[in-house]
């Protein structure tokens, strides 16, 4: 396990394989297990780099509001790549995980040889829904955690992976269940809470002029307007659904989702 002292606190990274960097971002109360079927098949061809993000795994989970924020989660990327001598790397945000992503294409792109975002921007059209499942989840997590995750589960973010057998149930509470409380809720209230509408970042997503693959599942509505809204507005971004997955797609179509990034990753590659 190694770990980089970024923006004050301690952030939890492996690193697996060698060539070019591939960055991975994981999505809200999934850490950095959640993508252990995709470091085997990418790890043969790139340096794969996964973190726990601020609040998540083994990482810091400090109990201070005012160290959760979006700027906060996309400075902890800039500190991880500068701790690790990484000037160009392929990032892939997942969920939550688009924010940092998206924020490290927009005021650096040059850091940037290639940028996935997959189901981003849950809530975008209807901040209240967000502000108010972040409180009522924020609420659960004061009374036994088992209320907090059965609920979670049922939760469109997380069901459909859930509900698939009881393998599945269990990877996926487990994942929940992993991540402090107090990460959870501070991430809630003051990320998930305040985030910037996607559909108020036209600008931020006009200037994003790095090779770009909007990827989103099949049966993932949550993220259906914002997905369209990212390939409609990023310059020659690219759309792929991925058949039969919900949200998490990296975990419900592990080899259709590393492959799709595989192939990506090669076509942004060949000159035009």
């Amino acid at each position: 396990m190694s770990y980089v002292r970024s923006n004050g606190i301690d952030l939890k990274y492996r690193s697996f394989g060698s060539g070019q960097p591939l960055i991975l971002i994981h999505g809200l109360a999934c850490g950095l297990r959640m993508w252990v079927r995709q470091i085997g098949i990418l790890s043969r061809q790139f340096r794969v780099v996964v973190y726990d993000q601020r609040g998540h795994g083994l990482s810091s989970a400090p109990d201070d509001p005012a160290c959760y924020s979006p700027r906060l989660l996309a400075g902890d990327l800039v500190g991880l790549l500068d701790h690790l001598d990484i000037q160009q790397a392929h990032i892939v945000g997942f969920s939550l995980g688009g924010g940092p992503a998206l924020a490290l294409a927009g005021s650096q792109p040059n850091r940037v040889s290639s940028l996935v975002l997959a189901d981003v921007g849950a809530g975008s059209e209807n901040q209240w829904r967000s502000q108010w499942l972040a409180r009522r989840w924020c609420t659960m997590a004061q009374q036994p955690p088992a209320i907090l995750y059965e609920d979670m589960l049922r939760h469109e973010f997380y069901k459909t992976y859930a509900n698939a057998n009881v393998r599945t149930r269990f990877h996926m509470r487990s994942l929940i269940a992993a991540t402090p409380l107090v990460g959870l809720t501070h991430t809630l209230a003051q990320v998930i809470a305040k985030r910037t509408s996607l559909f108020r970042q036209t600008a931020l997503l006009r200037s994003i002029a790095v090779p770009t693959l909007i990827l989103r599942g099949q049966y993932d509505f949550a993220c259906l307007r914002s997905s369209t809204l990212l390939a409609n507005t990023i310059a020659f971004a690219q759309q792929l659904t991925v058949a039969g997955a919900g949200h998490m797609v990296p975990l419900e179509r592990p080899a259709a989702f590393s492959r799709a990034l595989l192939d990506f990753i090669q076509r942004a590659a060949r000159p035009s």
